[in-house]
């Protein structure tokens, strides 16, 4: 599950240390005085304090890696099967002026590809002005801190990194429309273009689907770069082979290498969308039913599984966690708590003493000081 959102990812701070494991970073001993915390950089999940409030938006899981890009703190790469915090540095390309260091402001997410996971980092040097904003390295590194990429872009770039295979960068200010689907193994633009967002005719792409497969911000899922048509609907992914399509006749599982479709159900809809929708754990589709209650599907066939009692209102399913095991969506009167289900069976799991971010092989509780604990499913029941 990606738990990230564009809007979320404006900047984090700076670029401090080598990507790999950091005992040698930072100075243990040192206190910033307002809550007792070290100003050392993290060695260990145990080392890491996250903002309660923010966890869910700003961590992004990829396999056991989650990618932290907070407003005010350095990126962090944290490796949770082996429990090591890291951070990320970039390395300009030969003949570029720009000189990374700790007035740099860092930014990125990680993208799921064939070959395994990349780090996409974004850093500039600090701005106050969007429109004036200097240009910035994008970089692209394995989570054990290989750079495998790096290029050059204008201040006004953004990224977003809820696909799989490739990313989209996008420009704000005065050039916005602008757009780049870039490979995350390579760093090599697979297509580029312009798209007004005011023009209903001129496409744009919404999510990245593999590395030149894309839906758009018209429903529609096409190949990059000659645009040609393939599927319609709006599109969640599920892994590199499948995706989930909603559209006027409900909701289908289909097969991205011919486009075939694997079963159809005109009864049921998205619950949300979301880059992802299925928790390949339990092998289950969130969706949901005509009268609002979540259902979980089959994601082979895509049978009713189970429905789940809660009625409409009573959750906020516009930004659910699904996978390992779990289903977590918000409290429909109050967006601060969560309300958890058994992706196998629907039953409501007693409520979290703490703040869950789920990915497809990782589930984390964050509890009340910040501090993030691997759990499993059976820690919740």
């Amino acid at each position: 599950m990606r738990t990230t959102t564009r809007g979320s990812r404006l900047l984090a701070l700076p670029v401090l240390c080598l990507l790999l494991p950091l005992t040698a970073c930072g100075d243990g001993d040192h206190e910033d005085g307002r809550d007792g915390r070290s100003d050392a950089a993290p060695a260990t999940m145990a080392d890491l304090r996250w903002d309660i409030d923010d966890a869910i938006a700003t961590a992004d899981a990829c396999g056991t890696w989650v990618v932290r890009a907070d407003i005010g703190e350095q990126l962090q790469v944290v490796d949770v099967a082996n429990d090591r915090v890291l951070l990320p540095k970039v390395t300009p390309p030969p003949g570029s002026d720009l000189e990374p260091d700790d007035r740099w402001l860092t930014d990125g997410g990680c993208v799921p590809t064939p070959d395994g996971p990349v780090v996409v980092v974004e850093t500039q040097d600090l701005f106050t002005d969007i429109a004036d904003a200097p240009p910035k390295l994008v970089a692209g590194l394995t989570p054990e801190g290989e750079q495998l990429w790096v290029r050059e872009e204008p201040g006004q770039v953004l990224g977003d990194y809820d696909g799989t295979g490739s990313f989209l960068l996008e420009r704000l200010g005065p050039e916005a429309g602008h757009w780049a689907v870039v490979d995350a193994r390579t760093g090599a633009t697979v297509a580029e273009g312009e798209g007004d967002r005011t023009d209903p005719d001129a496409r744009r792409p919404a999510l990245a689907l593999a590395r030149d497969l894309v839906s758009t911000l018209e429903a529609t899922v096409v190949r990059l770069p000659g645009w040609s048509p393939y599927l319609e609907g709006i599109a969640a992914g599920v892994d590199a082979d499948r995706v989930l399509l909603a559209g006027a006749g409900g909701l289908s599982l289909v097969r991205l290498a011919d486009a075939a479709t694997l079963w159809q159900r005109g009864d049921v809809s998205y619950a949300a969308v979301s880059a992802q929708a299925a928790d390949l754990t339990t092998g289950i589709v969130l969706a949901t039913d005509r009268e609002g209650h979540p259902v979980g599907l089959d994601l082979a066939t895509g049978a009713t599984r189970w429905t789940s009692e809660l009625e409409r209102g009573e959750v906020n399913l516009a930004d659910p966690q699904v996978g390992s095991g779990v289903v977590v969506v918000r409290d429909g009167a109050d967006i601060d708590r969560q309300v958890v289900l058994d992706a196998a069976t629907g039953e409501r799991l007693p409520e979290p003493d703490g703040t869950l971010v789920v990915g497809q092989e990782l589930l984390l509780l964050v509890d009340d000081e910040g501090r993030p604990s691997s759990i499993t499913g059976d820690d919740l029941r």
